[in-house]
């Protein structure tokens, strides 16, 4: 991706995604999309930790247009290795499409120096709930803010794990039985 394409890339990249989350999500997916934009740090923490960190981040930021958005990213465009689009929140009459980008400046010095000129990458992601049965079923695309739907499907995806395990420890049984 050249910077003097960002602008575009970026559009088709928010209309690959938004397609994409339309056949994963059950929600109403809106085309009229603003956007927020994150820089991916490498810390410690745990992914949940690192959820609930950036919700609070988010909520406080303003969503722009496109056209702003891709100045900032010009701005810092040379420092740029990675781009994911991800929806941050949708709604039936809006949609916002958070940016995170992976600086340059953030890698291992011997890698930098193999991707220094590269021109960065992009990738359309969407999170996916851990208490999924399987990739056919759609789920909510706000499941990481929370509410109380992706309490009830977590509380209902960690019944579902006990029960596989209780079901896998007694055949591991019944199978060792039969072996000795």
């Amino acid at each position: 991706m050249k910077k003097e394409n960002l602008e575009q890339e970026l559009k088709d990249a928010t209309s690959s995604l938004l397609e994409m989350v339309r056949n994963s999500c059950w929600n109403k997916i809106s085309s009229n999309t603003s956007y927020i934009i994150s820089e991916i740090i490498n810390d410690e923490q745990i992914f949940f930790d690192k959820r609930v960190k950036r919700k609070k981040e988010n909520e406080k930021k303003k969503p722009e247009s496109l056209e702003q958005i891709t100045a900032e990213l010009k701005d810092i465009y040379e420092n740029l290795y990675d781009i994911n689009l991800y929806v941050y929140k949708s709604k039936n009459e809006s949609t916002i499409i958070e940016i995170q980008y992976y600086p340059k400046s953030s890698l291992e010095s011997d890698f930098y120096e193999t991707v220094k000129d590269n021109n960065p990458m992009l990738h359309c992601k969407i999170g996916l709930p851990h208490y999924r049965k399987n990739d056919k079923e759609k789920f909510d695309v706000n499941w990481e803010l929370g509410g109380i739907r992706h309490e009830w499907n977590n509380f209902l995806g960690k019944i579902r794990y006990k029960i596989y395990e209780y079901k896998r420890q007694k055949n591991n049984k019944l199978r060792n039985k039969n072996v000795g």
